[in-house]
């Protein structure tokens, strides 16, 4: 925390301090000693709305009874409230951690979590009385008496005007505190406190409506009147309650789930590391021992007696191209290896397929050239916008092209085609070879599968990650005539042209 900021948090908590001192001082003033049996049936009602709390969030939690009850005692007694509560706080404490050791919940984990717990809760409580303050100051202020009687609309438009300024000065104090605190204001993740306007809202149509219904007990049966008018607010407190805990547990369960994803998708990735090394000790083991096979007979050439010196030579320089040839081989297998096992991080930035497809077909022209075979490529679809990785997504198409024309027969064509929807943008590439067998569908993009003699087996499962961290996915299906066709599908993001 910087200095300045630590200046302010020292301000804020002397302002609170002292609010929390002064303002119940100066309640005791306000003592009647004929209200004595009305103090003696508000003071339990405290207490029980002190423990009966709602944790709704991070750094939220709701009383519900409390709040509704100290409003109410605030109307009922005048400013001798504000000591009233602080007792209640200061007696409830010890009760409270006495139930907490028992295993009973009866402190907000928002409180048992912070730092500073004592002085989270004596902020709480200087923003609840200024706010009572506040409320007495506006209701008097507008000519309403003490205890309140709602017995015109006058009475009622003062009791409303005195709620609306009451919980306007709660919400202010509350973002301020957050603020200064915490840095931030207000819980953007809790309905009931995102904002200024729904802790406003949160008051005065879920607390203001009990508060009047147990002003309206009060007047009409007395003490008794109090507690009948606490069913309402003890209905509506079980409700916010119910609706929070099944929200925390789907919060939990979500969380469990995230976490079982992850296992699982930990097992399935050892579970493929187990059927790669399978493979990956195939592969280096049979080119390890073609590396031995060559590496004798080279030996046997230059230890073979009365060859002229120049036909070891020949034939040794032919020994030494194949070993190359085949350290080469193993090289390719490994790179390609490295480069599957990697977790890749993609790079999006807003690209032109048709552009990007255009390069493909071009760096491939050459080498389907050589094998006699033409590319033909075609755009079809309306431009949409996609942002793609471009480098990656480029190299898996490359893949997948040259497979297309490897497959290809000498005079034979590949189709490239680009298409574009609402929804998705795809790239089909359609040849005239003999087509993928039904038997190795299953096995077409596990590491190391491949029916070219040369083949790494790792080209289509290259280009199926990289297709997949890009949310898209590829589809490959035989021709009716002759061949196989391989189509990227990958889904519409962001605005602008694809062209």
């Amino acid at each position: 925390m910087s200095a300045p900021d630590r200046e302010r948090a020292s301000s804020w908590t002397l302002i609170t301090v002292s609010a929390g001192l002064v303002l119940p001082a100066i309640g005791v003033v306000a003592f009647n000693l004929g209200s004595l049996a009305l103090y003696s049936a508000f003071l339990p009602l405290l207490g029980l709305g002190l423990l009966l709390f709602v944790d709704l969030g991070e750094d939220v939690f709701l009383s519900l009874l409390f709040l509704a009850v100290a409003n109410t005692l605030l109307y009922a007694v005048g400013l001798f409230a504000l000591p009233m509560i602080a007792a209640s706080i200061v007696l409830t404490a010890p009760l409270a951690k006495g139930l907490q050791r028992w295993g009973m919940v009866t402190i907000p984990e928002t409180v048992r979590r912070d730092a500073r717990p004592l002085l989270r809760v004596f902020d709480l409580a200087a923003i609840l009385l200024v706010a009572l303050s506040a409320r007495y100051v506006i209701f008097r202020s507008a000519g309403g008496h003490i205890p309140l009687r709602m017995s015109d609309v006058e009475t009622v438009s003062r009791f409303l005007m005195s709620e609306v300024g009451g919980w306007s000065i709660f919400a202010l104090g509350y973002g301020a505190q957050h603020r200064l605190r915490y840095g931030t204001q207000y819980s953007a993740s809790v309905e009931l406190a995102a904002s200024l306007p729904a802790l406003l809202a949160t008051g005065l149509f879920l607390v203001t409506p009990h508060v009047a219904i147990m002003t309206l007990g009060v007047n009409a049966f007395g003490i008794s009147g109090l507690y009948v008018g606490l069913l309402p607010v003890g209905a509506a407190h079980v409700l916010v309650r119910t609706l929070t805990t099944r929200r925390r547990a789907m919060e939990r369960q979500n969380v469990r789930l995230q976490q079982m994803n992850r296992d699982l998708a930990g097992n399935e990735r050892l579970a493929a590391i187990g059927q790669m090394s399978s493979a990956i000790s195939h592969q280096i083991l049979q080119k390890v021992g073609v590396l031995g096979l060559q590496c004798d007979l080279l030996r046997e050439v230059l230890h073979e007696e009365g060859v002229p010196p120049d036909a070891v030579v020949t034939e040794a320089q032919g020994q030494v191209e194949q070993l190359d040839s085949t350290l080469n081989d193993l090289n390719r297998t490994l790179s390609d290896l490295l480069v599957f096992s990697r977790d890749f991080v993609l790079h999006r930035e807003p690209c032109s397929l048709d552009h990007l497809v255009s390069e493909v077909v071009e760096e491939m022209r050459a080498a389907a050239t050589a094998r006699r075979v033409a590319i033909a490529y075609r755009y079809e679809g309306p431009a949409i916008p996609l942002a793609v990785d471009r480098i990656k997504l480029k190299q898996a198409l490359l893949n997948l092209l040259k497979n297309a024309v490897e497959a290809s027969p000498a005079m034979g064509e590949v189709l490239v085609t680009l298409g574009a929807s609402e929804q998705q943008a795809y790239v089909s590439m359609r040849d005239h070879g003999q087509g993928i067998a039904e038997a190795d569908f299953p096995r077409l993009f596990s590491p190391f599968f491949s029916t070219k003699e040369k083949g790494t087996g790792l080209g289509l499962t290259f280009a199926q990650k990289i297709v997949e961290l890009h949310q898209g996915h590829i589809v490959v299906s035989n021709n009716p005539d002759a061949g196989a066709t391989f189509r990227v599908e990958l889904p519409v993001q962001g605005e602008g042209d694809l062209r």
